[in-house]
């Protein structure tokens, strides 16, 4: 890839940003951009033979290189693949890596024909009447604004007239399941609001302790 965007641009006259990079899934750690363009090494060879050779993807622990590899886009990812997903066979396989690229190829291909539709996080370690969430819905049933669930990473969307126009976190499931103390204080809360989305976090304490308390209204100005 690197020889053939070298060449390219040789040939364009065009000067390769310093910003850009081209790395694989074991070295792309810690690195980070606004767009990715993710390409699926995969396909079959010049006499149509697909070999499943996964790599250090179907290794102990290569799902978690996957993971690593579609979360370096701050704002979007390209997919490029010489497959559908339908041609990956990996039922056989021993690790959970190359199943897992199979759904997320998959996935892709749902959002790129407009297929995919986002769900509400599925309530299953409680009864919906002990989570924060239905608290606030209940709260928000004879409110000017509409208060729902409806994207999986937040537990509440406010919609003003059909337009999005905020979210409301609490200490629900998304919160109880983050993978580390970071992500729901500070990493998660500061990716929503640089996309532009208006969000506060609430907590179960706030409203135990305060049996009467007040519906949130987001202020735009927070």
């Amino acid at each position: 890839i690197t020889d053939l965007l070298e060449e390219s641009t040789t040939a364009q006259k065009i000067l390769i940003p310093e910003s850009l990079f081209v790395k694989n899934i074991e070295n792309v750690q810690g690195d980070e951009k606004d767009i990715i363009v993710f390409s699926i090494g995969y396909a079959p060879d010049s006499r149509g033979r697909f070999t499943m050779q996964f790599g250090s993807l179907n290794q102990e622990g290569g799902e978690n290189r996957l993971n690593v590899s579609v979360t370096r886009a701050k704002d979007k990812i390209y997919l490029v693949a010489s497959i559908f997903p339908q041609q990956l066979s990996v039922e056989d396989s021993i690790h959970e890596g190359p199943r897992l690229l199979k759904k997320y190829l998959e996935y892709a291909w749902q959002v790129s024909e407009g297929l995919y539709k986002p769900f509400p996080v599925n309530f299953n370690r409680q009864s919906r009447d002990w989570y924060l969430s239905k608290k606030i819905l209940e709260l928000g049933v004879n409110s000017a604004q509409k208060y729902s669930e409806e994207l999986p990473f937040a537990d509440i969307t406010v919609k003003n007239a059909e337009k999005y126009y905020a979210l409301i976190l609490t200490d629900d499931d998304l919160y109880y399941n983050a993978r580390n103390s970071k992500e729901p204080h500070a990493y998660k809360l500061g990716e929503l609001k640089e996309k532009g989305w208006l969000c506060k976090r609430f907590f179960s304490r706030e409203y135990w302790l305060q049996k009467n308390i007040s519906l949130p209204i987001i202020n735009p100005d927070l």
